[in-house]
């Protein structure tokens, strides 16, 4: 089963080592970033995320930001609701917490979801694992690229062995 995350999205912005000074110079851009980055690793994990945004007052429904990234949900809460009100309740109300992981940098939220079951994971730490992620998904994609010589049969097998098949195509092309 995959493991689904609870991202409080503005607290990682702030208690991110990587996205506070994105947030210093254009606040929507460390949000974009934050995005952007939990999209690369659902997509390279399988693994859900729900990223959750105080959108105090603002009355804006479930987006899905990126299409293609399946597991990927980003959420504005509703009303007077804070994203941590939302993810406690969450948390609170499912059955299955184990599988679950909490991203906050508040020390209330991930110990009150922690003591229901869940797991935590502070900012920088699930950072630096989208970045693990990130990296070894690249490196499995530019294994894929390089074409894989060591695999061939004809590399495995001995010179005779090699002599005779070639010995045997040449005759079935010639016709004999």
């Amino acid at each position: 089963m995959a493991t689904l995350y609870y991202i409080d999205g503005y607290n990682v912005i702030h208690f991110s080592s990587v996205l506070k000074p994105i947030a210093m110079r254009d606040f929507e851009a460390a949000r974009e970033a934050l995005i952007e980055k939990v999209a690369t690793f659902c997509a390279a994990t399988g693994h859900k995320a729900k990223i959750i945004f105080d959108g105090r007052g603002h009355r804006t429904p479930a987006v899905q930001p990126m299409p293609g990234v399946p597991g990927l949900k980003v959420i504005y809460s509703h009303g007077e609701k804070s994203a941590d009100a939302i993810i406690e309740r969450t948390i609170y109300k499912s059955a299955d917490r184990r599988n679950i992981i909490v991203v906050s940098g508040d020390r209330g939220i991930r110990s009150f979801c922690q003591s229901l079951g869940a797991l935590v994971m502070e900012p920088d730490n699930f950072i630096a694992s989208v970045r693990s992620y990130a990296a070894d998904a690249r490196a499995s994609m530019s294994q894929m690229k390089r074409p894989d010589t060591q695999n061939r049969l004809e590399n495995r097998m001995d010179e005779d062995t090699l002599s005779k098949l070639r010995h045997l195509r040449d005759d079935l092309e010639s016709g004999d």
